[in-house]
C-alpha cells in the first residue's frame, strides 16, 4: 500500500508518494516546519486545544495534519483520501489485505 501527500507548502504544489508509514510521518514533520511551526510547537498547540498527547505511532500528529492537507492511500492507481494510521494498522493478512 502506498501513501500519498499533496504538499501545498512548496511551489509548485506536488504529490509525494511513500511506501511506508514512518517515511510519511517524517515528511509531514518537514511540512509542519515549512508552514511555520515545528512538530513540537504544533503538538503543544494541539494539546492546549484538548487533543491530548501524541502517541508513539504519531496518530494525533498525522490526523491533525490530515485536517490541513490532502493525505491518503493509493489503491488500484487512484488516490483515496483516508486516515492513513488506520489504513496501515489494518493492512494485514488477518484483515483480508
Amino acid at each position: 500500500m502506498q501513501i500519498y501527500i499533496t504538499d501545498t507548502t512548496v511551489n509548485p504544489v506536488k504529490d509525494v508518494v511513500f511506501n511506508d508509514y514512518a517515511s510519511s510521518v517524517k515528511y509531514l514533520e518537514g511540512m509542519a516546519t515549512r508552514s511555520g511551526q515545528s512538530r513540537r510547537d504544533f503538538m503543544i498547540l494541539l494539546e492546549s486545544c484538548g487533543h491530548g498527547d501524541d502517541d508513539r505511532g504519531s496518530v494525533t500528529f498525522v490526523r491533525a495534519m490530515a485536517e490541513r492537507y490532502n493525505i491518503g492511500v493509493i489503491r488500484e492507481g487512484r488516490k483515496m483520501r483516508c486516515d492513513i494510521t488506520s489504513a496501515f494498522a489494518f493492512n494485514k493478512p488477518e484483515y483480508g489485505s
